[in-house]
């Protein structure tokens, strides 16, 4: 039987579409299966060139301050602390797809299967190759980093018959208890509890990938670091931190932010932000917050009702901090 390609998707746009359609394109059908896992609709062409198409409706983002995990800024005077500056923690969904497509594999009488992400580009399909030699003397091949997070998530290659059983399962209630821990924020982090527990793995480093005409993560998707975050200090004053960092991979810096921000339903101050530079807006008393708005370049990015937060537990996991 042949080894099987698991490729996780959302492709709700005709850019991510075609991202999609060029990597299945890029798959050797004589010697690779293909199955296609997805929170979306995948164009009925690419439908026809695979063997499976799975769709799940369920693509669940968490929004709620305990669910998303810890970002951080710094410099000589400063430490920001924030769980602010994505919208979403989005490990649930991209779990839930992984479990479906290993699940479903194993149904089918997979043995080999190597589970990657739809924004890959393939030009040599070489190191899968190794990969499925490898799963004969080994329950899995996965890719570590020199930077954090230590692993990379996706490509990891595996043998449905020896791998740990945890790769199969998705317990959203369980998963979302393990969110409300400091130790399990990201798909990552699960992973690495599960690998700890893998005896028989091989650990490759994330250079071979890029060293073997491999290229992934080429569309962001974990969401926009936004970067206009309320934090509060010591003294329970909010202190809205904004930053225009230089973007990386597919994005466009932007040379001006203008942040407009709203406190209580009403004006309070309007500023530009200049790329690579960062300011800070000293609000208020906390407690006199009730609602407040960020506009950045004319668009909504955030309204908060902190009538609906629990204000212990956002203050004490959004934090300015003077060195």
């Amino acid at each position: 039987m042949k080894d099987l390609f698991l490729i996780t998707a959302y492709t709700p746009d005709d850019e991510r579409k075609d991202l999609l359609r060029n990597f299945v394109s890029s798959i050797d059908r004589e010697l690779f299966d293909v199955m296609v896992v997805s929170h979306s609709s995948i164009p009925e062409d690419v439908i026809n060139k695979i063997n499976y198409f799975i769709y799940d409706s369920s693509n669940i983002l968490l929004t709620d301050v305990e669910y998303k995990y810890l970002m951080f800024y710094g410099n000589e005077k400063f430490n920001i602390t924030t769980t602010e500056n994505r919208p979403f923690n989005h490990f649930l969904a991209a779990w839930k797809l992984v479990t479906l497509g290993l699940s479903n594999a194993k149904n089918e009488g997979y043995k080999k299967v190597h589970c990657i992400e739809y924004d890959t580009e393939l030009s040599s399909l070489d190191e899968f190759i190794e990969n499925s030699s490898l799963l004969d003397r080994h329950s899995l091949v996965y890719y570590s980093t020199n930077y954090q997070p230590s692993i990379i998530s996706f490509p990891i290659s595996f043998h449905l018959d020896k791998i740990n059983e945890q790769w199969f399962i998705c317990d959203e209630e369980d998963l979302k208890n393990q969110l409300l821990t400091k130790h399990i924020k990201t798909i990552e982090d699960h992973e690495l509890k599960i690998l700890a527990n893998e005896p028989n793995k091989l650990k490759k480093s994330h250079l071979l990938l890029s060293e073997n005409n491999i290229k992934i993560n080429t569309y962001y998707s974990g969401g926009e670091d936004i970067w206009v975050t309320p934090v509060v200090d010591k003294n329970n004053n909010l202190i809205v931190f904004s930053y225009n960092p230089r973007q990386h991979l597919t994005k466009k810096d932007i040379l001006v932010y203008n942040i407009k921000i709203l406190v209580n339903d009403e004006f309070y101050t309007n500023y530009d932000n200049k790329l690579g530079g960062w300011h800070l807006t000293f609000v208020k008393n906390f407690d006199k917050i009730k609602n407040l708005t960020i506009i950045r370049n004319n668009k909504k990015v955030v309204n908060y009702d902190f009538n609906k937060i629990d204000k212990q537990q956002f203050k004490e996991l959004n934090r300015y901090e003077i060195k």
